[in-house]
């Protein structure tokens, strides 16, 4: 029979994690990168982890193994701002734009001078860490310290969203959404956070 029983309820229930308690905190890539306060991001996610399936038929039936790992890409939204400590627009906008100039249709001048990497086809060193940057998500408890983090590695960016714009709006922040792209995570589960974890501002 299953339990109806309210305070048994409560005594198998620590009372769940709050989804307005989280920190996101990660480095803008680019000649002067810059670290985000985590305060402007509004809305993000745990990223999903997705193994394909691999379906081999077999007399009629078909027998599903595990195929390969894949990362799809991870969306956050941030509050837009014109300050110092909240235009992040403007530095994810000259990211993004390093990896290909509107006009010219050809990769920043960073790619020829500082962070030009070894001739890989591209000519982009994929292993510089100021063009490919390592993200954190951490869920909060209530006492605000991280009690569940993920390490998103080689981020960049590969949407920076729009900023809606209305005379109909009004008691509103401007926001918008940035898209990245990376290369694989490291879960740390409610285990030993990473050291920024425990520094969350």
């Amino acid at each position: 029979m299953v339990n109806m029983n309210v305070d048994v309820f409560k005594a198998n229930f620590d009372g769940g994690s709050r989804a307005n308690r989280f920190a996101v905190t990660g480095q803008i890539g680019g000649l002067n990168p810059a670290s985000i306060n985590n305060i402007v991001v509004k809305a993000g996610s745990m990223p999903a982890v997705t193994v394909g399936i691999l379906r081999v038929p077999f007399r009629g039936r078909v027998v599903k193994m595990p195929g390969d790992r894949t990362y799809e890409e991870w969306t956050f939204t941030v509050m837009d701002g014109f300050d110092d400590n909240s235009n992040f627009r403007d530095k994810f906008l000259k990211w993004n734009e390093i990896f290909n100039q509107h006009q010219s249709n050809t990769p920043g001048t960073l790619f020829s001078s500082n962070l030009a990497g070894p001739a890989i086809g591209s000519g982009i060193n994929m292993n510089h860490p100021d063009l490919f940057t390592d993200w954190n998500v951490h869920q909060l408890g209530l006492q605000g310290h991280a009690v569940r983090s993920v390490t998103l590695h080689k981020c960049w960016p590969t949407v920076v969203g729009e900023v809606a714009l209305s005379y109909e709006s009004s008691d509103t922040i401007s926001e918008y959404t940035v898209t990245l792209a990376y290369d694989y995570l490291t879960d740390f589960g409610t285990n030993l956070s990473p050291a920024s974890a425990g520094t969350i501002k």
